[in-house]
């Protein structure tokens, strides 16, 4: 540890400060503000001391940063056993697109549909019924006493699902405002473009991007799943990028629903089936994200690791509860 002094105006400010490095690259942490004016000898030694512990922890913190960076600490996020697990699922799963006739397929696709809409919707507080999502979807029997925005909301997504499950797109401005204007269509006419103006997000600990900082804060989003779409794993990848995109926060409304709809497009660009987050796993769903709320947009950090845990575990749940079922 090491005392930093910036000047600012008349006034002195000091810092306790660790450098750690790993390689070539090294990288600085503040470990505390120690306040204004001078700080003795002695004064700096007990502090020192008093930080130690505090000093150890963020200089491991930030040892899993540049290992991340470097990209030599993907175990950190997935051991080999989930790797292998994920790669057997994937085999199992092109083999299965492969072998299974046309009418078969759909019927896959169609119940892990009802399953997805269901629970991605049950999230933001829609109310029908997995039975009464069935009908809707599958039978086109609208349920009773239910608003047509819960019953949009249902249509719209089925929709955009198919949309996505029967194109291979990428991951640019223009497909995830077309996204997300597919599933507010009579619903909400804020869409077409990024949201101009501040809101605020209920219940989270975090700030939304400032409005005039939301299209900078997606291209930056995109810019780094860009650089690391070959680099990490895609279970990594679409996790990470969908924490940051709420995070951002860029429409007024159905960021959620957006921000699941774009994690699966990454699995499925890489033949994973895709996920359904279950609806009964809302609180730590939103836990698993919160815990990551401090970070940065440009990088992969140690935070993140709790909700790749839970789109693991959300993916086998997907896996075994509907593609394993099938052929």
């Amino acid at each position: 540890m090491y005392l930093e002094k910036k000047k600012i105006g008349n006034e002195i400010y000091n810092y306790l400060k660790i450098s750690v490095r790993y390689k070539n690259t090294v990288r600085t942490k503040t470990v505390a503000y120690l306040g204004k004016g001078d700080v003795t000898k002695k004064e700096l030694k007990k502090l020192i001391s008093k930080y130690k512990l505090k000093s150890k922890n963020i200089e491991m913190k930030a040892l899993e940063e540049l290992k991340t960076d470097a990209g030599e600490n993907i175990s950190y996020f997935l051991g080999k056993e989930q790797l292998a697990k994920l790669e057997q699922i994937k085999e199992d799963f092109i083999k299965k697109i492969k072998s299974l006739d046309d009418k078969t397929k759909q019927d896959m696709f169609n119940d892990f549909l009802t399953l997805y809409v269901y629970n991605t919707n049950a999230i933001e507080g829609n109310t029908l019924t997995l039975r009464e999502t069935d009908l809707l979807l599958n039978k086109g029997i609208t349920p009773q006493g239910k608003s047509l925005r819960e019953i949009n909301d249902h249509l719209n997504a089925k929709e955009t699902l198919q949309f996505i499950l029967n194109d291979n797109l990428a991951i640019n401005h223009k497909n995830i405002i077309k996204i997300h204007s597919m599933l507010m269509k009579n619903i909400d006419n804020r869409v077409g473009d990024y949201r101009k103006h501040n809101v605020r997000v209920f219940g989270a600990k975090f700030e939304s991007s400032p409005a005039e900082y939301v299209k900078i804060d997606m291209e930056i989003l995109l810019k780094w799943h860009r650089k690391n779409k070959t680099k990490l794993h895609p279970l990594i990848l679409c996790a990470v990028l969908h924490h940051k995109f709420e995070k951002i926060h860029p429409f007024y409304d159905g960021n959620g629903r957006t921000g699941r709809m774009l994690l699966n497009i990454i699995l499925l660009r890489d033949n994973i089936p895709p996920l359904i987050v279950p609806d009964a796993q809302r609180k730590r769903y939103y836990n698993s994200l919160a815990l990551a709320d401090n970070t940065d947009l440009d990088k992969l950090y140690p935070e993140h690791k709790e909700i790749i845990k839970f789109c693991y575990f959300s993916l086998l749940k997907t896996y075994n509860t509907v593609f394993k079922r099938w052929g």
